[in-house]
């Protein structure tokens, strides 16, 4: 959509060549194989000229590799060790696994954790009891907010002062975009959770709710993810929902903990 990957207001802190470096490096996506100039360019809205200079110096620092016989890049081993430094990171995740797990040994379906991130949400975790549902996230997949129907419906269900940031960015370029999230947000509210079949494949129903931490430093969204039919009543429909709820707020507790956990250790 050509939209900027960084807030559209910079204060004074703001680096934008490091914005801008760090928006190539997420260009790149598991599975997707090497991109040149162009495709980053087209992927990141940054110019041509920007990039190739850009690009030119993360290869030079070892984060990007560079294949002269294609004419294009791929992630190097430096980006590697960045994402093993992450790893620590995973002991939350397996914290926050079983409040998944519960919600689909209880309603089956698919359970989703994804962080808010810009201007898309992360898959921090998924679970389901299903060989092959219809809608899955892969933990680590980025999903674009504005870009599909899908996205705009996480977009909707945010908590409140992480929806009004990511909308405010778009308003200005695309307003019939923030618009229509706010439109659905609308539609799909109910007591504590969110439930639509829109952006959903035929027969499913997604039912969502904000996790938010009290001091926001928590910020993503729970999904399940469910045949419609299991939830054609209102009875089954708001028992998934008052479950997402609650367990959202649990996750919510949780993130905070290991957040203030990290801090202090």
């Amino acid at each position: 959509m050509g939209q900027s990957l960084w807030p559209v207001e910079e204060s004074r802190s703001f680096v934008t060549s490091l914005a801008r470096g760090l928006a190539i490096l997420e260009a790149f996506r598991e599975g997707e194989g090497k991109f040149g100039n162009q495709a980053i360019a087209r992927r990141t809205g940054l110019p041509k000229p920007t990039v190739s200079r850009l690009t030119h110096t993360l290869v030079e620092l070892g984060y990007l590799a560079y294949c002269r016989r294609e004419r294009k890049y791929a992630l190097s081993s430096s980006t590697l060790a960045l994402g093993f430094a992450v790893q620590p990171c995973n002991r939350i995740r397996h914290r926050l696994r079983p409040h998944l797990e519960g919600l689909v040994q209880r309603f089956g379906g698919v359970a989703v954790l994804a962080e808010s991130s810009r201007q898309s949400m992360i898959c921090v975790d998924a679970c389901t009891d299903m060989p092959a549902p219809a809608v899955w996230m892969e933990p680590g997949s980025r999903l674009a907010l504005f870009d599909q129907p899908l996205g705009r419906l996480f977009a909707a269900a945010l908590p409140s002062r992480r929806r009004q940031a990511v909308l405010s960015q778009i308003q200005r370029d695309e307003p019939q975009v923030a618009d229509a999230v706010e439109r659905l947000r609308l539609a799909s509210a109910r007591q504590g959770f969110h439930a639509a079949r829109e952006g959903m494949p035929e027969g499913w129903t997604a039912v969502m709710a904000a996790v938010a931490g009290a001091d926001e430093s928590a910020s993503g969204v729970l999904a399940c993810f469910m045949p419609s039919a299991a939830v054609a009543q209102e009875r089954a429909l708001l028992a998934v929902g008052f479950a997402c709820a609650r367990t959202a707020q649990e996750i919510a507790t949780e993130m905070v903990k290991a957040t203030v956990g990290r801090v202090s250790g």
